[in-house]
């Protein structure tokens, strides 16, 4: 990053946060309208593309519109309280999340495949007036549940304060792609691995640049100038590249075929920008947002190439090389041009601000970026536990053996639900607010918490569930009664401890 990007903080005695500048988002004002927001969300997640996914809808098959998002779990869905750090990964992140999406793109115009009367019909369904009004009507609601607490993230006023953050995202999310890449090697749980990360990253980045189109077409970034805006289109980052290892790996349909494998912070790391995207108000703080989604995307190169690389894929592709020089978090794989380039723009956006609007400027710019940051965090501890779980399936069914002779043994009553379900019932993929054993009476069911996996479970057979991980299942048999024990926390720690990215041992 350039030496002006890294300037050293200069002291700042009033902070204009704590006085002028609005809060991002607020769920307090929302307060005893829930009943009423939640009766709503009801209603729109009732229309036709959101109800639950079939058998055969596990991967959509470039069906745009329809976008499974199990609406039978807003019946016990309260709104009561915001979503927290704490509880970023589970049930109601993942369904709030999935409808602010579908909210989020119906200003994306994707015409239907062909002329057919059902493929119009879904279009005209999915774009019309019922769907855009109900849906304005809940995305402030739903905004302010989902992104309250990363308003709560401490945001750097100072100028200097700002580049060194947006130098640390650089630094901590190649970092992190650097300790998966290893992982996964160490697992042989590369292309599979690298499958889940592509549908997070790949999948969802035409939306992720819509956001910043749609801003830019509405003006946002007109002071900086048609060079100095953040970008997600990257020479760094090659298109060609990431298309080459997608279609490796059997993730190669459009958007959003994949619906089912969205983590609920990747969705959240698209609805962020799209948030800000859509307020003129939150220009300034769509700046720091915008140059920390570029950032994070520079850094997605260091696993890239570590990728290719494992995989026998030549990722001379990559514009530049990734070898450039001035690595960054011990890696040697992002072009140091773009990261140069990056805090060129960066510190340049900093300097209109503060010329034109003066400190109340930079603390905006510094709560997009602060929002942003937290948002990173979110995601990479949801993704490194999901890839953690799929990478170490097998032991996790050992564990769940041990569990399930604890529970004989010193708990035979523990709280527990039981399933009865015919043949091809299909659960959509979904998340549980607690550590859950998913154990097979009688029946045969197919279980998955990936693209591609396949795990069959026969009576007897069980795997354990950990809290916050995405998984779906269907049946195989007639009928299939299995049972979900709900596991005390103090129970999986021990057991899983050493199974994290990064434990030793």
């Amino acid at each position: 990053m350039s030496d002006t990007a890294t300037r050293a903080a200069s002291p700042s005695a009033a902070n204009p946060m704590t006085d002028s500048t609005p809060r991002l988002f607020s769920f307090a004002r929302h307060r005893g309208q829930q009943d009423a927001m939640r009766d709503l969300v009801a209603s729109f997640a009732d229309l036709h593309p959101y109800r639950s996914a079939m058998v055969d809808e596990l991967v959509l098959d470039e069906d745009f519109y329809r976008r499974p998002a199990r609406p039978e779990d807003l019946s016990f869905i309260r709104f009561d309280d915001a979503v927290t750090p704490e509880t970023v990964t589970l049930l109601p992140s993942l369904a709030a999340q999935r409808l602010l999406l579908s909210i989020n793109e119906m200003d994306i115009c994707r015409l239907p495949r062909d002329g057919s009367p059902d493929a119009l019909a879904d279009f005209e369904r999915f774009y019309g007036a019922e769907s855009r009004t109900m849906g304005a009507r809940i995305r402030p609601f739903l905004e302010d549940f989902v992104f309250d607490h990363v308003s709560d993230a401490p945001a750097p006023v100072d100028a200097g304060e700002q580049a060194d953050l947006l130098r640390d995202i650089l630094n901590r999310e190649a970092g992190f792609w650097g300790l998966v890449a290893g992982h996964l090697r160490a697992k042989d749980f590369l292309e599979q691995g690298l499958r889940f990360i592509l549908i997070q990253k790949w999948s969802l980045a035409e939306t992720r640049r819509a956001a910043l189109a749609r801003a830019g077409a509405a003006g946002f970034f007109q002071p900086l100038g048609a060079d100095g805006a953040p970008k997600l289109v990257l020479d760094a980052v090659d298109d060609r590249l990431i298309a080459r290892l997608a279609r490796h790996c059997d993730v190669d349909l459009k958007p959003h075929s994949y619906w089912q494998f969205y983590l609920s912070t990747s969705l959240g790391s698209c609805n962020l920008l799209h948030a800000l995207a859509a307020r003129p108000d939150r220009a300034l703080a769509l700046w720091g947002a915008a140059f920390a989604a570029e950032a994070e995307w520079i850094s997605f190169g260091c696993l890239l190439a570590q990728a290719a690389e494992g995989l026998g894929i030549d990722a001379g592709a990559m514009a530049g090389g990734v070898g450039g020089g001035g690595g960054l978090a011990g890696h040697n794989l992002t072009p140091a041009a773009a990261i140069e380039d990056l805090g060129r723009r960066f510190a340049r956006a900093q300097e209109v601000a503060e010329a034109r609007f003066g400190q109340a400027g930079l603390a905006r710019i510094g709560q997009g970026l602060a929002a942003a940051s937290a948002m990173r965090m979110a995601a990479e501890r949801d993704l490194s536990e999901q890839l953690q779980w799929l990478s170490s399936i097998d032991r996790y069914r050992d564990i769940a053996g041990m569990i399930d002779r604890r529970i004989q043994a010193e708990c035979p009553d523990i709280d527990r639900e039981t399933f009865v379900e015919p043949r091809e019932m299909c659960s959509t993929t979904h998340v549980h607010d607690d550590h859950r054993l998913v154990a097979v009476e009688t029946g045969d069911m197919v279980f998955w918490g990936n693209l591609g996996m396949s795990l069959e479970l026969a009576p007897g057979e069980m795997v354990l569930v950990p809290m916050g991980r995405l998984h779906g299942s269907s049946i195989l048999s007639d009928e299939c009664v299995y049972h979900q024990p709900i596991i005390p926390e103090d129970w999986i720690e021990p057991l899983v401890a050493g199974l994290r990215l990064g434990a030793r041992g």
